[in-house]
């Protein structure tokens, strides 16, 4: 498998891209903003997702067969994940924000998250930001772990912030969910 790594802005992207990357988002979040306080409001969650602020980190597949051709149009080229991220100013504090990381369920258990996360990490690195943040459902408990697993913790700035975090049982009981952030080093 050869993998193509791009980062892109939103006008940058290709139509392709944005069908794709919205499918993929789709097919793993739909069933938890339905239940959650945000409610499911695809045209609102589409305009934040490609607002111009936003930032991508796409990962494609491009099958050996491409005789050689690995531009964006190749045939048969397909997106297996994606960050989409922005520079804020968060509690004082310069972060990138990651509004989403999603890996397609197909391509879920490869390393790819953890990749995703490590550039990440790198590019908050490079633009002198201080920590990558992020928001997560607490009942997205794959996902809790996950980020867990590589090194985010409960941001002071989250809901019902608690200085044990021991779990969610000390924390604001009526937020669906958690704020964590790893700081850049």
């Amino acid at each position: 498998m050869r993998l193509c790594f791009t980062i892109a802005t939103p006008s940058e992207l290709h139509d392709d891209h944005r069908q794709n990357i919205w499918k993929i988002f789709e097919e793993n979040m739909r069933e938890l903003y339905v239940t959650s306080s945000f409610g499911w409001d695809p045209n609102a969650k589409k305009l934040e997702m490609f607002d111009p602020l936003s930032r991508f980190i796409l990962i494609e597949n491009i099958p050996a067969d491409t005789g050689g051709s690995d531009t964006a149009e190749s045939p048969g080229r397909s997106l297996l994940a994606y960050t989409i991220f922005r520079f804020e100013r968060e509690a004082k504090e310069d972060v990138a924000y990651c509004y989403e990381l999603q890996v397609a369920r197909t391509s879920q258990r490869l390393g790819l998250g953890k990749i995703l996360t490590q550039h990440l990490l790198d590019i908050a690195a490079h633009w002198q930001m201080q920590k990558v943040m992020l928001t997560v459902f607490k009942a997205n408990k794959s996902a809790d772990a996950f980020y867990r697993s590589v090194g985010f913790s409960l941001d002071v700035t989250s809901p019902g912030y608690a200085e044990d975090e021991e779990g969610w049982e000390d924390e604001d009981e009526e937020c669906d969910y958690v704020i964590l952030s790893k700081p850049v080093s």
